[in-house]
């Protein structure tokens, strides 16, 4: 087995230096020699009966029974499981939609085989995949609490951090509070740096960037921290991550109205993220380049460019980011949501297709709101609402602006409560309520003004 070690510290090597791709290959190349074959076959028709198959298994099992599951004592699948839990980002990277070929063969192995410590990564995996393909967020919720009793069965608390990480990355948001999981992530990096594991630690970091300001945090404050992790991201040579944070800390700098350059860092070739994205589209790293695409909808409909952030919708790749959990995908369903509706207005010739993205975002929000009201319930009223106006039914769809500025204030997400003053702001001034109208506009630089995006209260005051 000395040969297998080697070859898992060459993967992990070639993934934290950003080599993905190379990574993907020798995974593929070791779990044949471990006898645990897989295919890079992301066919639908092969994925979802695999899921069910998984579901009914896991099923069978009470959290008792699971945890009562024999450990694992065949060294060969032990190491299949240790390749499988290091593939795992990499795959989030360059084919996320092979993820639930990893998830479904760790919890095959795990009921078949035995328990290992990784067995809780790939029972989360499979909590995620339960959540994108099968909509199932309640049972996903459940079995993701029952990870931290495995880790705790092999005394593995050294991986306690890193398990709190992806469970609030990507799927307990979806049923308590994001300001919640926000807070989690603030302090799971320095708990994950005293373990050791850097690349998870500035992975946090970076997801407690993106969630600080998607959630409507300071953006002052976010806008140091992006700063001071670019920095940490150059020291410890996390050239990948540099990038990712360079893209969010570009949307926070419009924002507040900065010039300075997010990607005027050490080591760092890439001149503006137009090169950066010409960069990604053209090595096929589509999952980087839409959490760019992503970043330039959300900062586009807070700066009323529904024009260009048309275009990026255009642009996005959809067959990767459908179903995502992703807090930024999620959110991206928002965005083109609001978008969608106001260019099936503006749009006569396409006005069928936007409309059709819109109301796919309503179903989507319908749904997530019945797991977390607090969450999406003032996005789902939204939506509503510019779906009522794109029907020329005014006085329901000032109801329903009213009631997601409500529920956005209640629920403290006051960057949404401004944009939605905003949009309702336009339904007077169409109808020529021009005190109602300044009042909304009033309340949303309010709002902005809080919120500390002083270059968007410029911009839309110059207008």
């Amino acid at each position: 087995m000395d040969q297998v070690k080697c070859h898992h510290i060459t993967m992990q090597t070639l993934a934290s230096t950003g080599n993905f791709q190379k990574a993907f290959d020798k995974f593929f190349e070791v779990m044949k020699q471990l006898g645990e074959e897989l295919s890079p076959n992301v066919d639908p028709s092969i994925i979802f009966p695999a899921m069910y198959a998984t579901k009914n298994d896991l099923n069978k099992y009470s959290t008792e029974d699971l945890m009562n599951v024999p450990k694992m004592t065949d060294k060969k699948k032990q190491w299949a499981m240790t390749f499988m839990d290091s593939i795992i980002p990499c795959v989030f990277v360059i084919s996320p939609l092979f993820l639930p070929t990893i998830a479904n063969r760790m919890m095959s192995l795990s009921l078949r085989y035995g328990l290992t410590k990784e067995s809780a990564f790939g029972l989360y995996s499979y909590c995620y995949c339960l959540g994108c393909m099968l909509q199932d967020i309640d049972e996903g919720y459940h079995w993701i609490k029952v990870t931290r009793l495995m880790l705790e069965r092999f005394n593995a608390t050294e991986l306690c951090p890193k398990l709190k990480l992806v469970q609030y990355s990507f799927l307990i948001y979806m049923k308590e509070p994001l300001q919640s999981a926000t807070n989690v992530l603030f302090h799971c990096r320095e708990d994950i740096m005293m373990v050791g594991d850097v690349e998870y630690a500035i992975l946090s970091a970076h997801f407690h960037c993106q969630f600080a300001v998607l959630t409507g945090a300071s953006l002052s404050n976010a806008e140091k921290e992006c700063d001071s992790l670019s920095m940490e991201m150059f020291r410890l040579k996390q050239t990948q991550s540099i990038l990712e944070n360079a893209s969010i800390h570009h949307m926070v700098l419009q924002l507040i109205g900065s010039d300075k350059d997010p990607f005027a860092i050490p080591g760092i070739t890439y001149k503006d993220e137009d090169e950066v994205l010409d960069h990604l589209e053209s090595s096929g790293n589509v999952v980087f380049a839409n959490s760019i695409y992503i970043h330039r909808v959300v900062t586009a409909c807070f700066f009323r460019r529904y024009e260009y952030a048309a275009d990026m919708i255009e642009k996005y790749h959809s067959e990767v980011g459908k179903g995502s959990l992703v807090l930024s995908a999620v959110m991206y369903a928002f965005f083109e949501g609001l978008v969608a509706f106001r260019m099936a207005r503006s749009r006569p010739n396409d006005e069928q297709k936007w409309l059709v993205k819109g109301e796919s975002a309503i179903q989507r929000y319908q749904t997530w709101t019945t797991h977390s009201e607090w969450n999406f319930e003032n996005k789902f009223l939204l939506l509503e609402a510019e779906s009522l106006f794109s029907q020329c039914n005014y006085d329901s769809a000032e109801k329903k602006y009213i009631a997601s500025i409500e529920s956005a204030r209640r629920h403290k997400f006051i960057h949404e409560q401004g944009l939605a003053l905003d949009l309702l702001a336009s339904l007077y001034k169409l109808r020529g309520d021009s005190d109602k109208e300044t009042e909304c506009l009033e309340g949303a630089y309010g709002c902005y003004e809080t919120w500390g995006a002083h270059g968007l209260l410029s911009h839309i005051r110059d207008e």
